[in-house]
């Protein structure tokens, strides 16, 4: 591992379901803390659904293994985009998880 590498911050949400005043469950993020990343690969490419056209971006983040976190979670890059993390390859030779995700049309 290079830590010169993980230049990236990023911020870890986890989903809290709770009830708004109509008795509704609503999913919102907390802040369970930032680390640094280092960014493997960032992919777009355009999907064509029905004649419209749809951006669709992809990333992912190497991070250590220290830092809890899981699939359908969300990671914030300061200072870039929010993504939900919809998988997680852990690689225990070097101490890392992949983190594999998907940018959320906010």
């Amino acid at each position: 591992m290079q830590a010169g590498k993980m230049k990236y911050r990023i911020e870890i949400l986890e989903p809290v379901q709770k009830r708004n005043s109509f008795g509704e469950t609503e999913q919102t993020y907390r802040a369970r803390g930032t680390a640094r990343a280092e960014r493997v690969k960032l992919t777009g490419v355009r999907s064509d659904e029905v004649g419209e056209h749809f951006p669709d971006y992809s990333v992912r983040f190497n991070i250590r293994d220290a830092h809890v976190v899981e699939e359908n979670w969300r990671v914030r890059q300061l200072g870039g985009y929010e993504y939900t993390v919809t998988n997680i390859i852990p690689n225990r030779d070097r101490g890392m998880l992949t983190l594999i995700c998907e940018r959320v049309n906010l």
